[in-house]
Protein backbone atom coordinates (compact mmCIF):
# COMPACT_ATOMS: atom_id res chain seq x y z
CA UNK A 1 0.00 0.00 0.00
CA UNK A 2 1.03 3.67 -0.57
CA UNK A 3 4.51 4.46 1.63
CA UNK A 4 5.86 1.84 3.32
CA UNK A 5 2.97 0.39 5.20
CA UNK A 6 4.70 -1.43 8.23
CA UNK A 7 7.80 -2.61 8.13
CA UNK A 8 9.40 -2.96 12.01
CA UNK A 9 12.53 -1.68 11.97
CA UNK A 10 12.70 0.62 8.65
CA UNK A 11 9.26 1.65 7.58
CA UNK A 12 7.31 5.07 9.48
CA UNK A 13 5.40 3.33 12.03
CA UNK A 14 8.08 2.42 14.63
CA UNK A 15 7.97 1.25 18.18
CA UNK A 16 8.16 -1.95 20.41
CA UNK A 17 6.50 -3.29 23.93
CA UNK A 18 7.41 -4.28 26.85
CA UNK A 19 4.89 -7.09 27.12
CA UNK A 20 6.29 -8.68 25.03
CA UNK A 21 8.97 -11.27 25.93
CA UNK A 22 12.00 -11.12 24.09
CA UNK A 23 12.76 -14.12 21.71
CA UNK A 24 16.07 -14.88 22.47
CA UNK A 25 18.31 -15.06 24.82
CA UNK A 26 19.99 -11.78 25.75
CA UNK A 27 23.57 -12.60 24.88
CA UNK A 28 22.93 -14.17 21.00
CA UNK A 29 24.56 -12.81 18.82
CA UNK A 30 22.78 -12.43 14.95
CA UNK A 31 24.69 -11.40 12.21
CA UNK A 32 23.40 -9.02 9.74
CA UNK A 33 27.10 -8.20 7.96
CA UNK A 34 27.94 -10.90 6.02
CA UNK A 35 26.89 -13.49 3.14
CA UNK A 36 26.68 -17.01 3.32
CA UNK A 37 26.81 -19.14 0.43
CA UNK A 38 23.88 -20.72 -1.47
CA UNK A 39 24.08 -24.00 0.23
CA UNK A 40 20.97 -24.86 2.84
CA UNK A 41 21.51 -22.70 5.32
CA UNK A 42 22.08 -24.73 9.01
CA UNK A 43 23.13 -21.21 11.15
CA UNK A 44 21.59 -17.96 11.39
CA UNK A 45 22.73 -15.56 8.59
CA UNK A 46 22.11 -13.93 4.99
CA UNK A 47 21.84 -15.98 2.37
CA UNK A 48 21.60 -15.71 -1.55
CA UNK A 49 19.89 -17.87 -4.12
CA UNK A 50 20.10 -17.84 -7.56
CA UNK A 51 16.28 -17.64 -9.24
CA UNK A 52 15.19 -17.27 -13.15
CA UNK A 53 14.63 -13.72 -14.20
CA UNK A 54 11.73 -15.05 -15.54
CA UNK A 55 10.11 -17.86 -13.85
CA UNK A 56 8.46 -18.59 -17.56
CA UNK A 57 11.76 -19.60 -18.75
CA UNK A 58 13.57 -21.45 -15.93
CA UNK A 59 16.35 -22.20 -18.17
CA UNK A 60 17.24 -18.40 -18.86
CA UNK A 61 18.89 -15.92 -17.25
CA UNK A 62 19.70 -16.09 -13.32
CA UNK A 63 19.33 -13.36 -10.76
CA UNK A 64 20.12 -13.03 -6.63
CA UNK A 65 17.62 -12.57 -4.12
CA UNK A 66 18.63 -12.41 -0.65
CA UNK A 67 17.35 -13.47 2.62
CA UNK A 68 18.46 -13.46 6.53
CA UNK A 69 17.52 -17.14 8.05
CA UNK A 70 16.92 -18.01 11.79
CA UNK A 71 16.86 -21.42 12.85
CA UNK A 72 14.22 -22.53 15.29
CA UNK A 73 15.58 -22.64 18.61
CA UNK A 74 14.26 -26.10 19.37
CA UNK A 75 14.46 -28.49 16.94
CA UNK A 76 12.31 -30.69 18.71
CA UNK A 77 9.07 -28.05 18.61
CA UNK A 78 10.26 -27.02 15.03
CA UNK A 79 7.34 -26.72 12.67
CA UNK A 80 8.80 -25.26 9.58
CA UNK A 81 9.67 -22.27 7.74
CA UNK A 82 7.47 -18.91 8.58
CA UNK A 83 8.48 -16.20 5.68
CA UNK A 84 8.01 -12.60 6.69
CA UNK A 85 6.89 -9.82 4.57
CA UNK A 86 6.53 -6.26 5.98
CA UNK A 87 4.91 -4.06 3.56
CA UNK A 88 5.68 -1.52 0.67
CA UNK A 89 6.20 -2.57 -1.95
CA UNK A 90 9.81 -1.20 -1.79
CA UNK A 91 11.42 -1.78 1.77
CA UNK A 92 13.69 -4.70 2.31
CA UNK A 93 12.80 -7.30 5.04
CA UNK A 94 16.06 -8.30 5.87
CA UNK A 95 16.59 -5.23 7.65
CA UNK A 96 14.05 -5.71 10.18
CA UNK A 97 14.65 -8.70 11.39
CA UNK A 98 16.58 -8.31 14.00
CA UNK A 99 14.54 -6.19 15.78
CA UNK A 100 11.72 -8.56 15.24
CA UNK A 101 13.36 -11.74 16.27
CA UNK A 102 14.88 -10.53 18.98
CA UNK A 103 12.30 -7.68 20.79
CA UNK A 104 8.65 -8.55 19.15
CA UNK A 105 8.19 -11.90 18.12
CA UNK A 106 7.09 -14.53 21.18
CA UNK A 107 9.30 -17.22 22.01
CA UNK A 108 6.63 -19.93 21.02
CA UNK A 109 7.44 -18.84 17.26
CA UNK A 110 10.91 -18.50 17.48
CA UNK A 111 11.13 -22.18 18.75
CA UNK A 112 9.19 -23.94 16.42
CA UNK A 113 9.84 -22.17 13.17
CA UNK A 114 13.09 -21.67 11.04
CA UNK A 115 12.29 -17.88 10.04
CA UNK A 116 13.21 -16.48 6.63
CA UNK A 117 12.99 -12.95 6.14
CA UNK A 118 13.19 -12.47 1.75
CA UNK A 119 14.63 -8.95 0.70
CA UNK A 120 11.78 -8.70 -2.71
CA UNK A 121 13.57 -7.67 -5.87
CA UNK A 122 14.28 -4.40 -5.88
CA UNK A 123 14.99 -3.86 -2.47
CA UNK A 124 18.41 -4.83 0.09
CA UNK A 125 20.83 -6.90 -2.40
CA UNK A 126 18.47 -8.54 -4.27
CA UNK A 127 17.98 -8.79 -8.08
CA UNK A 128 17.52 -5.14 -9.42
CA UNK A 129 18.28 -3.55 -6.29
CA UNK A 130 21.68 -1.81 -7.34
CA UNK A 131 20.04 -0.36 -10.80
CA UNK A 132 17.33 1.40 -9.25
CA UNK A 133 19.82 2.69 -6.88
CA UNK A 134 21.98 4.11 -9.55
CA UNK A 135 19.14 5.52 -11.51
CA UNK A 136 17.52 7.32 -8.30
CA UNK A 137 20.62 9.12 -8.24
CA UNK A 138 19.84 9.99 -11.81
CA UNK A 139 16.36 11.16 -10.96
CA UNK A 140 17.15 13.31 -7.83
CA UNK A 141 19.35 15.26 -10.21
CA UNK A 142 16.81 15.67 -12.86
CA UNK A 143 13.26 15.46 -10.68
CA UNK A 144 13.07 19.21 -9.95
CA UNK A 145 13.73 19.87 -13.43
CA UNK A 146 11.05 17.46 -14.33
CA UNK A 147 13.23 16.42 -17.15
CA UNK A 148 13.43 12.66 -16.14
CA UNK A 149 12.50 9.86 -18.46
CA UNK A 150 11.58 6.64 -16.81
CA UNK A 151 10.47 4.61 -20.07
CA UNK A 152 14.05 2.42 -21.03
CA UNK A 153 15.04 1.75 -17.22
CA UNK A 154 11.21 0.66 -16.47
CA UNK A 155 10.54 -1.40 -19.32
CA UNK A 156 13.82 -3.49 -19.03
CA UNK A 157 12.91 -4.95 -15.23
CA UNK A 158 9.42 -3.83 -15.00
CA UNK A 159 7.71 -7.18 -15.77
CA UNK A 160 10.37 -8.90 -13.26
CA UNK A 161 9.89 -7.50 -10.33
CA UNK A 162 5.89 -7.47 -9.99
CA UNK A 163 4.35 -9.44 -7.39
CA UNK A 164 3.89 -12.62 -8.90
CA UNK A 165 7.69 -12.99 -9.40
CA UNK A 166 8.37 -12.21 -5.92
CA UNK A 167 5.57 -14.97 -4.82
CA UNK A 168 7.81 -17.64 -7.41
CA UNK A 169 10.96 -16.28 -5.56
CA UNK A 170 8.92 -17.43 -2.55
CA UNK A 171 8.28 -20.84 -4.13
CA UNK A 172 12.23 -21.23 -5.28
CA UNK A 173 12.87 -20.36 -1.43
CA UNK A 174 11.07 -22.89 -0.26
CA UNK A 175 11.93 -25.82 -2.97
CA UNK A 176 15.28 -25.02 -1.98
CA UNK A 177 15.33 -25.91 1.47
CA UNK A 178 13.03 -28.92 0.70
CA UNK A 179 9.65 -28.14 2.37
CA UNK A 180 6.65 -29.36 1.76
CA UNK A 181 4.63 -25.94 2.84
CA UNK A 182 5.16 -23.22 4.33
CA UNK A 183 3.57 -20.58 6.90
CA UNK A 184 3.34 -16.81 5.67
CA UNK A 185 3.06 -13.36 7.68
CA UNK A 186 2.56 -10.20 5.54
CA UNK A 187 1.50 -6.89 6.86
CA UNK A 188 -0.17 -4.21 4.87
CA UNK A 189 1.23 -4.72 0.72
CA UNK A 190 2.70 -8.12 2.29
CA UNK A 191 -0.99 -9.54 2.14
CA UNK A 192 -1.20 -9.07 -1.57
CA UNK A 193 1.78 -10.71 -1.79
CA UNK A 194 0.52 -13.40 0.58
CA UNK A 195 -2.75 -13.95 -0.83
CA UNK A 196 -1.49 -13.95 -4.63
CA UNK A 197 1.41 -17.05 -3.24
CA UNK A 198 -1.75 -18.76 -1.55
CA UNK A 199 -3.57 -18.49 -5.06
CA UNK A 200 -0.75 -19.49 -7.29
CA UNK A 201 0.83 -22.33 -4.51
CA UNK A 202 -2.66 -23.37 -3.04
CA UNK A 203 -1.40 -26.44 -1.79
CA UNK A 204 1.88 -25.47 -0.37
CA UNK A 205 0.12 -22.65 2.26
CA UNK A 206 0.20 -24.51 5.70
CA UNK A 207 -0.92 -21.00 7.08
CA UNK A 208 -0.93 -17.37 6.10
CA UNK A 209 -1.53 -13.99 8.43
CA UNK A 210 -2.78 -11.44 6.49
CA UNK A 211 -2.42 -8.45 8.75
CA UNK A 212 -4.01 -5.22 7.38
CA UNK A 213 -5.20 -6.39 4.41
CA UNK A 214 -5.36 -4.86 1.25
CA UNK A 215 -8.44 -5.01 -0.78
CA UNK A 216 -8.31 -7.82 -3.80
CA UNK A 217 -11.64 -6.44 -5.53
CA UNK A 218 -9.27 -3.25 -6.75
CA UNK A 219 -7.67 -3.78 -10.37
CA UNK A 220 -5.73 -1.02 -10.54
CA UNK A 221 -3.53 1.50 -8.85
CA UNK A 222 -6.82 4.93 -9.03
CA UNK A 223 -9.24 2.18 -7.95
CA UNK A 224 -7.40 1.89 -4.43
CA UNK A 225 -6.38 5.37 -3.80
CA UNK A 226 -9.87 6.53 -4.55
CA UNK A 227 -11.78 4.22 -1.98
CA UNK A 228 -8.92 5.50 -0.11
CA UNK A 229 -10.58 9.10 0.36
CA UNK A 230 -13.46 7.40 1.92
CA UNK A 231 -11.49 5.61 4.41
CA UNK A 232 -9.91 9.08 5.15
CA UNK A 233 -13.08 10.69 6.32
CA UNK A 234 -14.01 7.54 8.06
CA UNK A 235 -10.79 8.16 10.27
CA UNK A 236 -11.37 11.85 10.21
CA UNK A 237 -15.27 10.96 11.63
CA UNK A 238 -13.53 9.45 14.20
CA UNK A 239 -11.01 11.41 15.37
CA UNK A 240 -14.07 14.64 15.58
CA UNK A 241 -15.69 11.99 17.91
CA UNK A 242 -18.12 11.40 15.31
CA UNK A 243 -19.57 15.28 15.73
CA UNK A 244 -21.66 16.08 13.08
CA UNK A 245 -21.50 20.20 13.21
CA UNK A 246 -17.36 19.51 13.21
CA UNK A 247 -17.78 17.38 10.04
CA UNK A 248 -20.32 19.61 8.65
CA UNK A 249 -17.86 22.94 9.55
CA UNK A 250 -14.56 21.32 7.94
CA UNK A 251 -16.99 20.64 4.86
CA UNK A 252 -17.16 23.62 4.36
CA UNK A 253 -14.02 25.29 5.13
CA UNK A 254 -12.35 21.93 2.39
CA UNK A 255 -15.64 23.42 -0.08
CA UNK A 256 -13.88 27.78 0.52
CA UNK A 257 -10.65 26.69 0.33
CA UNK A 258 -12.12 24.45 -3.21
CA UNK A 259 -13.03 27.46 -4.40
CA UNK A 260 -9.74 29.34 -4.70
CA UNK A 261 -10.62 31.41 -1.27
CA UNK A 262 -8.50 31.31 2.02
CA UNK A 263 -11.09 30.61 5.04
CA UNK A 264 -10.97 33.20 7.27
CA UNK A 265 -11.56 32.18 11.34
CA UNK A 266 -13.23 34.84 13.46
CA UNK A 267 -10.02 35.43 15.81
CA UNK A 268 -7.90 36.70 12.36
CA UNK A 269 -6.10 34.13 11.08
CA UNK A 270 -6.18 33.17 7.83
CA UNK A 271 -6.35 29.03 6.76
CA UNK A 272 -5.01 28.76 3.28
CA UNK A 273 -4.81 25.06 1.47
CA UNK A 274 -1.29 24.14 3.06
CA UNK A 275 -2.57 24.78 6.39
CA UNK A 276 -6.16 22.85 5.50
CA UNK A 277 -3.69 19.71 4.09
CA UNK A 278 -2.13 19.99 7.64
CA UNK A 279 -5.68 19.92 9.53
CA UNK A 280 -6.59 16.85 6.94
CA UNK A 281 -3.30 15.07 7.57
CA UNK A 282 -2.92 15.35 11.65
CA UNK A 283 -6.83 14.07 12.00
CA UNK A 284 -5.33 10.85 9.86
CA UNK A 285 -1.82 10.06 11.08
CA UNK A 286 -1.75 6.99 13.08
CA UNK A 287 -0.65 6.73 16.78
CA UNK A 288 2.83 5.71 17.80
CA UNK A 289 1.91 3.75 20.17
CA UNK A 290 -1.94 2.54 21.31
CA UNK A 291 -0.39 2.65 24.51
CA UNK A 292 0.99 6.13 25.51
CA UNK A 293 -0.35 8.45 22.56
CA UNK A 294 -4.03 9.39 23.10
CA UNK A 295 -5.46 11.86 20.38
CA UNK A 296 -8.05 13.15 22.54
CA UNK A 297 -6.06 14.83 24.74
CA UNK A 298 -3.45 15.56 21.93
CA UNK A 299 -3.10 19.46 21.48
CA UNK A 300 -3.68 18.50 17.68
CA UNK A 301 -7.10 17.45 18.62
CA UNK A 302 -7.52 20.32 21.10
CA UNK A 303 -6.23 22.74 18.17
CA UNK A 304 -8.60 21.03 15.21
CA UNK A 305 -11.76 21.50 17.44
CA UNK A 306 -11.24 24.39 18.76
CA UNK A 307 -11.09 25.37 14.86
CA UNK A 308 -14.17 23.43 14.19
CA UNK A 309 -16.17 24.25 17.57
CA UNK A 310 -15.43 27.72 17.63
CA UNK A 311 -14.22 29.20 14.57
CA UNK A 312 -10.95 30.10 16.73
CA UNK A 313 -7.61 29.26 14.94
CA UNK A 314 -4.98 30.57 17.35
CA UNK A 315 -4.34 27.16 18.63
CA UNK A 316 -3.85 25.54 15.63
CA UNK A 317 -1.67 28.12 14.08
CA UNK A 318 0.63 27.78 17.16
CA UNK A 319 0.85 23.67 15.96
CA UNK A 320 1.26 24.25 12.20
CA UNK A 321 4.54 25.14 11.52
CA UNK A 322 5.87 21.30 13.75
CA UNK A 323 3.23 19.60 12.03
CA UNK A 324 3.82 20.93 8.63
CA UNK A 325 7.38 20.34 9.52
CA UNK A 326 6.46 16.77 10.57
CA UNK A 327 4.12 16.12 7.46
CA UNK A 328 6.82 17.23 5.31
CA UNK A 329 9.53 14.66 7.07
CA UNK A 330 6.68 11.56 6.57
CA UNK A 331 6.66 12.37 2.86
CA UNK A 332 9.93 12.20 2.17
CA UNK A 333 10.22 8.29 0.88
CA UNK A 334 13.42 7.34 -0.78
CA UNK A 335 13.92 7.76 -4.30
CA UNK A 336 14.56 4.28 -4.16
CA UNK A 337 11.14 3.23 -2.61
CA UNK A 338 8.92 5.03 -4.70
CA UNK A 339 10.45 3.79 -7.74
CA UNK A 340 9.97 0.29 -6.39
CA UNK A 341 6.20 1.12 -5.54
CA UNK A 342 5.77 2.47 -8.83
CA UNK A 343 6.91 -0.49 -10.54
CA UNK A 344 5.78 -2.86 -8.56
CA UNK A 345 1.92 -1.93 -8.06
CA UNK A 346 1.74 -0.72 -12.13
CA UNK A 347 2.63 -4.13 -12.82
CA UNK A 348 0.23 -5.79 -10.45
CA UNK A 349 -2.30 -3.69 -12.23
CA UNK A 350 -5.36 -6.27 -13.99
CA UNK A 351 -6.90 -3.27 -15.99
CA UNK A 352 -5.05 -0.54 -16.32
CA UNK A 353 -6.23 3.06 -16.97
CA UNK A 354 -5.24 5.05 -19.86
CA UNK A 355 -3.58 8.46 -19.54
CA UNK A 356 -6.59 10.25 -20.39
CA UNK A 357 -8.94 7.81 -17.48
CA UNK A 358 -5.74 9.07 -14.79
CA UNK A 359 -5.96 12.49 -15.71
CA UNK A 360 -9.47 12.90 -15.53
CA UNK A 361 -10.44 11.02 -12.26
CA UNK A 362 -10.49 13.85 -9.86
CA UNK A 363 -14.14 14.11 -9.96
CA UNK A 364 -14.39 10.20 -8.75
CA UNK A 365 -11.73 11.21 -5.66
CA UNK A 366 -14.87 13.99 -5.02
CA UNK A 367 -17.42 11.62 -5.07
CA UNK A 368 -15.75 8.86 -2.76
CA UNK A 369 -14.89 12.09 0.03
CA UNK A 370 -16.35 15.24 -0.19
CA UNK A 371 -13.67 16.08 2.70
CA UNK A 372 -10.56 14.69 1.52
CA UNK A 373 -11.35 13.78 -2.15
CA UNK A 374 -9.18 16.67 -3.43
CA UNK A 375 -6.05 15.94 -0.48
CA UNK A 376 -6.07 12.06 -1.81
CA UNK A 377 -6.10 13.07 -5.65
CA UNK A 378 -3.04 15.52 -5.11
CA UNK A 379 -1.00 12.96 -2.62
CA UNK A 380 -1.85 9.59 -4.03
CA UNK A 381 -3.50 9.97 -7.90
CA UNK A 382 -1.12 9.19 -11.04
CA UNK A 383 1.35 6.76 -9.95
CA UNK A 384 0.61 4.82 -13.25
CA UNK A 385 0.60 7.65 -15.47
CA UNK A 386 2.78 7.85 -18.64
CA UNK A 387 3.02 3.33 -17.66
CA UNK A 388 4.43 2.20 -21.04
CA UNK A 389 5.97 -1.42 -19.20
CA UNK A 390 3.21 -3.30 -19.64
CA UNK A 391 1.67 -5.87 -17.32
CA UNK A 392 2.40 -8.90 -14.88
CA UNK A 393 -1.65 -8.79 -14.23
CA UNK A 394 -1.80 -10.34 -9.95
CA UNK A 395 -4.85 -13.27 -9.74
CA UNK A 396 -8.50 -11.72 -9.80
CA UNK A 397 -10.67 -12.08 -7.12
CA UNK A 398 -12.74 -14.91 -8.57
CA UNK A 399 -8.94 -16.26 -9.24
CA UNK A 400 -8.49 -15.96 -5.20
CA UNK A 401 -11.77 -17.18 -4.50
CA UNK A 402 -11.51 -20.21 -6.87
CA UNK A 403 -8.24 -21.30 -5.79
CA UNK A 404 -7.44 -20.86 -1.94
CA UNK A 405 -8.92 -23.37 -0.06
CA UNK A 406 -6.87 -23.21 3.30
CA UNK A 407 -7.93 -21.34 6.59
CA UNK A 408 -6.39 -17.93 6.31
CA UNK A 409 -6.23 -15.88 9.12
CA UNK A 410 -6.86 -11.89 8.38
CA UNK A 411 -6.58 -8.88 10.39
CA UNK A 412 -8.09 -5.58 10.13
CA UNK A 413 -8.14 -2.35 12.19
CA UNK A 414 -11.92 -0.65 12.16
CA UNK A 415 -9.76 3.10 11.95
CA UNK A 416 -6.75 1.88 9.84
CA UNK A 417 -5.31 4.87 8.02
CA UNK A 418 -3.43 2.99 6.09
CA UNK A 419 -5.24 -0.08 4.31
CA UNK A 420 -8.55 0.31 4.71
CA UNK A 421 -11.06 -1.71 7.00
CA UNK A 422 -13.31 -2.75 4.10
CA UNK A 423 -10.53 -4.22 2.55
CA UNK A 424 -10.12 -6.51 5.26
CA UNK A 425 -13.36 -7.18 4.65
CA UNK A 426 -13.28 -7.90 1.02
CA UNK A 427 -10.67 -10.20 1.92
CA UNK A 428 -12.34 -11.97 3.88
CA UNK A 429 -15.50 -12.57 2.08
CA UNK A 430 -13.16 -13.55 -1.36
CA UNK A 431 -11.58 -16.20 0.49
CA UNK A 432 -14.36 -17.98 1.88
CA UNK A 433 -12.61 -20.18 4.06
CA UNK A 434 -10.78 -17.50 6.19
CA UNK A 435 -11.09 -15.85 9.68
CA UNK A 436 -11.38 -12.16 10.55
CA UNK A 437 -9.74 -10.79 13.70
CA UNK A 438 -11.35 -6.74 14.24
CA UNK A 439 -8.83 -3.96 16.23
CA UNK A 440 -11.62 -1.82 17.80
CA UNK A 441 -11.80 0.53 20.84
CA UNK A 442 -10.42 3.56 21.91
CA UNK A 443 -7.26 5.70 20.42
CA UNK A 444 -6.98 2.66 17.81
CA UNK A 445 -6.00 4.83 14.84
CA UNK A 446 -3.41 1.86 13.92
CA UNK A 447 -2.33 -0.07 11.00
CA UNK A 448 -0.72 -3.77 11.52
CA UNK A 449 -1.03 -5.31 15.15
CA UNK A 450 0.05 -8.56 15.17
CA UNK A 451 3.42 -9.16 17.46
CA UNK A 452 3.10 -5.17 18.53
CA UNK A 453 1.44 -5.61 21.87
CA UNK A 454 -1.90 -6.19 21.23
CA UNK A 455 -2.36 -9.30 23.64
CA UNK A 456 -5.37 -10.67 22.05
CA UNK A 457 -4.48 -10.16 18.47
CA UNK A 458 -0.90 -11.61 19.59
CA UNK A 459 -2.37 -14.90 21.61
CA UNK A 460 -4.79 -15.62 18.44
CA UNK A 461 -2.02 -14.98 15.95
CA UNK A 462 0.44 -16.92 17.53
CA UNK A 463 -2.21 -19.87 18.53
CA UNK A 464 -3.19 -19.95 14.78
CA UNK A 465 0.58 -20.41 13.33
CA UNK A 466 1.11 -22.74 16.06
CA UNK A 467 -1.99 -25.03 14.65
CA UNK A 468 -3.73 -23.31 11.70
CA UNK A 469 -6.16 -26.65 11.92
CA UNK A 470 -7.77 -25.83 14.79
CA UNK A 471 -10.89 -23.17 14.09
CA UNK A 472 -10.80 -19.62 15.09
CA UNK A 473 -13.83 -18.20 14.94
CA UNK A 474 -14.23 -14.33 13.38
CA UNK A 475 -13.60 -11.65 16.70
CA UNK A 476 -12.99 -8.18 17.50
CA UNK A 477 -9.62 -7.28 20.38
CA UNK A 478 -10.96 -4.20 21.88
CA UNK A 479 -9.01 -1.04 22.89
CA UNK A 480 -10.67 -0.27 26.39
CA UNK A 481 -11.10 3.47 26.62
CA UNK A 482 -9.66 5.39 29.85
CA UNK A 483 -11.75 6.50 32.39
CA UNK A 484 -12.31 9.67 31.41
CA UNK A 485 -14.19 12.47 29.91
CA UNK A 486 -13.52 13.41 26.26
Amino acid sequence: MTRFKHLFGLLIIFSSFSSLAPATIADERLSFESTSNEEKPSSNGIYSLKVPKNHKNPDGEKVDIYYFFHKATSESDRIGLLFFNFGGPGADAIGGAKDTIQDLLPVPITKSFDLIFLDPRGTGKSAFANKIRKYANEVRKCEEKKTCDTDAFIKDIALYMGTNAVADDMDALREHFGEDKISYLGYSYGTRLGSIYAERYPDRIRAAVLDSSMSPIFENEEEIEIDMARNYEKIANYRLNHKFERLKKLKSIVNTIRNSSNYQTSDGYDIDKKHLNAILSLLIEENDSQDTLDWFSSEGYVAITELLDKNKGKDFHDVYIKELSAMEEKDQSTVEENIVYKIVSCTDEITPLSDKEIEENEDKYWQSSMMYGGFAFEKNSGTCLGWEAGQSPIASTDDINKNINSNILIIGGRHDPQTAYNWAEDMHKTIKSSTLITVDGYNSVRHTFSFWGNKCVDEITTEYLLNPSKKINDATCTVKEPSKNI
